[in-house]
């Protein structure tokens, strides 16, 4: 094809060229941009509120968090507290080791100890369990009958199994604690 405009109305035809291919490029460019920032900005509002429900979410897990460690906490100090209870005697009972001091200073010629165990303090007050050795069965009563008169105790119970035997009696007591 032959152009047949001088060479002016040439330069001007391309300059007007020039001036609607930049026009519709910046049209198109600021088109995409629109485009773009309609996209972002919808992302953003949709993760904004995503944003603030994870936060709710994080908040109501820490809420829980911790009322289940307050629960823990409460648990070990419930524990801690039947521990401690079984350690303090109140004002009404009597130290262990008097009571254990009893029970030894009532002890008959013949009556040989072997073992002393205690329950600790309940609602039905607390328990000693006396083990050992007698050489008759009189001295094994003379015993159980001192450890009835021991003020520290409501009741003192002996099976019968104690006293089946005369003599070289093993036996077992059981003494409840007054409250």
């Amino acid at each position: 094809m032959i152009n047949l405009l001088s060479i002016e109305d040439r330069k001007a035809v391309r300059a007007e060229y020039r001036h609607r291919l930049f026009v519709v490029g910046g049209l198109l460019t600021l088109g995409l941009i629109l485009i773009a920032l309609i996209i972002l900005s919808s992302f953003t509002f949709i993760l904004s509120l995503r944003r603030s429900e994870v936060e709710g979410q994080i908040e109501a897990l820490r809420k829980e968090f911790a009322v289940a460690e307050l629960d823990q906490a409460r648990e070990v100090i419930k524990q801690t507290n039947n521990s401690v209870k079984i350690f303090t005697a109140t004002s009404s009972q009597a130290a262990i080791s008097a009571v254990w001091g009893d029970l030894i200073t009532a002890r008959t010629p013949g009556i040989r100890l072997t073992r002393l165990s205690f329950s600790p303090p309940s609602k039905d007050g607390g328990q000693v369990v006396v083990e050992g050795k007698s050489e008759t069965r009189a001295t094994l009563l003379a015993y159980l009958d001192k450890l009835r008169q021991v003020e520290y105790f409501s009741e003192v119970d002996s099976p019968i199994k104690n006293i089946i035997q005369e003599r070289d009696l093993t036996f077992t007591l059981t003494a409840i604690l007054k409250k």
